[in-house]
């Protein structure tokens, strides 16, 4: 009875752990000095979300679409013949998408972020925001 109590509880903890959304934190070594806090979270039930503190305003987006794309033609001269392009092309092997999202961030103050984020499959996101004046500001998550 004890082993079947601690099975319950270990799958219990994987499954809600995997239900859990994967969360990304700003670093702030390699994203501009006017970003103070930041999370991009690309996983989950909730759906995508990005959020950044911005010159003491806070810019928030969600349910903004994800674009996983491979470049099929470039891996096929790379890979072909073989095995691994096989298992690239029946869809087996994911580390080769390139994940895109363009997230359109609001604050309470009605002002945006015009936002565009590049990360590999494994990877993290990085990328840009525009700000209502053409200020082009980088950011990248851990």
């Amino acid at each position: 009875m004890k082993s079947w109590f601690t099975v319950t509880v270990c799958l219990t903890t994987l499954i809600l752990a995997g239900c859990a959304g994967h969360t990304h934190s700003l670093i702030r070594d390699e994203s501009d000095r006017d970003i103070t806090i930041g999370t991009f979270r690309h996983e989950g039930p909730e759906g995508a979300s990005m959020a950044l503190e911005f010159r003491g305003t806070r810019f928030e987006a969600s349910g903004f679409a994800i674009q996983r794309n491979q470049n099929l033609a470039e891996l096929r001269r790379k890979y072909y013949p073989g095995k691994h392009y096989d298992r690239i092309f029946s869809g087996l092997d994911s580390d080769h998408y390139v994940y895109t999202a363009q997230p359109e961030l609001h604050s309470s103050n009605g002002t945006t972020l015009r936002c565009s984020a590049v990360w590999r499959s494994g990877g993290s996101p990085a990328g840009h925001c525009v700000t209502a004046e053409g200020s082009h500001v980088n950011f990248r998550f851990e």
